[in-house]
């Protein structure tokens, strides 16, 4: 059986979908088809468990009503998590995390029939379990990981919290302590304490469960206490090598000693740390557990599935992460990894790339007087890179990553993402600096620059394969700027507008993405209405293509909440979007997406460069001074068959918005939120999206 699964697994990574050039690295996708834990209804989800739910005879009134909600919530904010776009299903890691879950519980086919795995986008080193079965692993965790025996306790961690209830009855729990009297008595660390501790209980237990299935496994016994110190260190970057300036430097591009720290210190954290408000023991007493149930070790494999299988998948993680840094803004994150990942993969054009990337952001950043970049917490070797770039000014940094990118531009000129964070940076740094084009020299032969504030910056630009066409670039966005303040000055010292010339919008097709629809309603106990607000999503699809049609514009829904089996390239598509869209809105600058590239085939595919993220909230509540509408009513008789429907008429309000973004230029074309008092129904929400298609028609640009 083993080697039937090993050779599938095996199998299924040599096929096309699955092939990765770790030298041109592609982000990784889900692959069909679409599984039903994506596909079905949440209402239906919810009646079914409803419908299995068991009545304990032992269980408080409470108890039951906490469980009934417990599934409501559970289920419409797991499905809006799978629908996200931060879920993979089918991937190559998926497929082989699934594959170790199989493979530890062997000796329980039960459970190992009722649970699955899928890999989410995120770099926090976590990995956690539904109530339904379905366990997430973090790349973040991955990325970290030692060997496939440490997966394997993590997923029979995961196991046990799915056997035992644990999400459930975590949940049922802190309803009946927020409810009860004495709870609102208590101060606001006694309210933690009192949730966290029991959260510690099923911690413990679930580590007791995890060692329970892993001792009737056949992973090595020897390796597991190891697995708390990768969970430890979740919180420092993946570092591995000491950072050396050389990396950036040319024959005379060099930088200054004074950028190298001499010594840094360790702040790497205890660990005895009180664990008290924590909802996880403390890792010393997590490990001593785990070290005396495996005191005298035993025989056992550190890979039953694939060491290769594994390998590959921790570097895809670490691949990936690089990724996700970039789009988090996390650009020392991304530049201490993709450089320890060069170690192995030295002429990546993936990681080179990333290395530039980081650096352009981290550029931006400074040059923006953003605080938060600086990694004061960093320890060990990670530390010395931290404090190098820390130690640089902005105009040191924009010229250490323009070199870089233009490295980068020079082995694949066709590039667009890399040419325009180049031509960006150029700009921004030129809006600084008044002097820019006389700071560096040419040629080799030029004499040196006096008097330069940072005088080893005038030799950047001299070891490129055709310094000509970089300093043709240089020049061209360096006058795009002065115009723009020559004629910025000019508006001014005139004191009157200057008429721009405008054009409306070229819009043939938009592609909504992933709209969303909320309703609220304060009267009920259950405020948040789950249920009809999906009522009104399943034929959102329809009421777009409706408002689009009349305006002679061609449109598609990418709608996850409305997706079948074959449906894969939509959920592909949105998760790319959602990659995206969460970077701009991170964004409080302007600056070129590190997925860029990506965005831009996107729009290819769907044939438009228009895509709008749109959504609506309707809230119901009480009508107040309903006695003074019955006075008024009876103090002015006509007026009563107006006033007297009121009385007895909930009051609404609602709200709609809509974001339409140029996603080749990055341009964010039309804002439009509407409000109004009125309870929402299917004509309003109609008449909304034709008018935000609408405004988009007749909405003009700068030419």
């Amino acid at each position: 059986m083993r080697c039937i699964l090993t050779v599938a697994l095996v199998a299924l990574c040599c096929t096309p979908a699955f092939l990765q050039d770790f030298n041109h690295y592609r982000t990784v996708q889900s692959q069909g088809p679409v599984p039903k834990d994506f596909t079905d209804r949440s209402a239906a989800k919810y009646a079914q468990e409803l419908t299995n739910m068991t009545h304990d005879k032992e269980e408080t009134r409470r108890e039951r009503k906490g469980r009934k909600k417990f599934y409501l919530e559970s289920t419409f904010n797991l499905d809006e998590f799978l629908g996200s776009g931060n879920v993979l299903f089918n991937d190559e890691i998926s497929t082989y995390t699934n594959s170790v879950l199989q493979e530890v519980l062997k000796p329980y086919p039960a459970l190992q029939s009722k649970l699955r795995v899928y890999t989410v986008k995120s770099p926090v080193t976590n990995a956690f379990t539904t109530n339904n079965g379905i366990v997430f692993v973090n790349l973040g965790l991955l990325a970290r990981l030692e060997n496939e025996a440490q997966l394997a306790f993590v997923l029979g961690h995961e196991a046990t919290h799915y056997e035992k209830k644990h999400v459930i009855n975590s949940y049922v729990n802190n309803v009946v302590i927020e409810e009860s009297r004495d709870y609102r008595k208590l101060s606001s660390s006694d309210k933690a304490f009192a949730k966290s501790s029991y959260s510690r209980e099923l911690e413990t237990e679930a580590d007791q469960g995890a060692i329970d299935i892993y001792i009737r496994s056949a992973y090595s016994k020897d390796s597991v206490g190891s697995i708390f110190d990768v969970l430890r260190n979740g919180d420092h970057p993946i570092f591995w090598t000491r950072f050396d300036k050389r990396t950036f430097e040319s024959a005379r591009y060099i930088f200054p000693d004074t950028l190298v720290a001499k010594s840094v210190k360790s702040t790497y954290p205890q660990e005895d740390n009180d664990d008290e408000l924590s909802t996880h023991p403390d890792v010393r007493k997590r490990k001593r557990i785990v070290a005396r149930k495996f005191r005298d070790g035993g025989p056992g494999d550190l890979y039953r599935v694939s060491k290769t299988g594994f390998e590959k998948v921790r570097k895809m993680a670490r691949f990936e992460l690089c990724r996700l840094y970039l789009l988090e803004h996390l650009y020392f994150d991304a530049l201490a990894l993709a450089i320890s990942l060069q170690e192995q993969d030295p002429t990546s054009v993936y990681l080179k790339e990333t290395v530039a990337k980081a650096l352009y952001g981290l550029a931006k950043a400074k040059l923006a007087d953003d605080e938060y970049q600086r990694q004061e917490n960093w320890a060990s070797t990670e530390a010395y890179l931290a404090e190098f770039f820390s130690r640089q000014t902005a105009y040191e940094t924009s010229v250490t990553a323009m070199r870089e990118l233009n490295k980068c531009l020079e082995a694949a000129p066709e590039n667009k993402e890399i040419a325009l964070m180049l031509s960006d940076i150029i700009r921004s740094l030129a809006a600084e600096q008044d002097d820019l084009e006389e700071s560096f020299l040419r040629t080799a032969t030029e004499k040196e620059i006096p008097e330069l504030e940072y005088p080893y910056t005038q030799y950047a630009f001299l070891d490129f394969k055709d310094n000509d066409e970089f300093f043709e670039r240089f020049d061209k966005q360096i006058a795009i700027v002065r115009k723009e303040i020559a004629e910025s000055k000019k508006i001014t010292r005139k004191k009157k507008k200057i008429k721009v010339k405008e054009k409306p919008l070229d819009v043939n097709k938009i592609v909504v993405v992933n709209p969303i629809y909320k309703k609220i309603d304060t009267r009920k106990k259950q405020r948040v209405r789950h249920i009809e607000a999906e009522e009104v999503m399943l034929d959102i699809d329809e009421k777009i293509g409706v408002a689009a049609g009349r305006l002679d514009l061609s449109s598609e829904v990418i709608n996850p909440n409305n997706v079948t089996s074959g449906s894969i390239r939509t959920m592909q598509a949105n998760s790319i979007l959602n990659d995206w869209i969460d970077e701009q809105m991170r964004s409080e600058k302007l600056q070129v997406s590190p997925i860029y590239n990506e965005i831009t085939a996107l729009a290819d595919s769907y044939k438009t460069d228009h895509f709008v993220w749109m959504g609506g909230i309707s809230v119901t509540r009480k009508r107040r001074g309903k006695v003074w509408l019955v006075i008024a009513s009876a103090a002015a008789p006509p007026a009563a068959p107006l006033l007297i429907p009121l009385v007895f008429t909930p009051k609404g309000r609602s709200m709609y918005f809509s974001l339409v973004f140029n996603v080749r230029t990055q341009a964010l074309e039309v804002v439009d939120v509407r409000a109004m008092s009125v309870r929402d129904n299917a004509n309003i929400l109609q008449s909304n999206i034709y008018y935000t298609l609408l405004k988009l028609k007749k909405t003009k640009v700068k030419v």
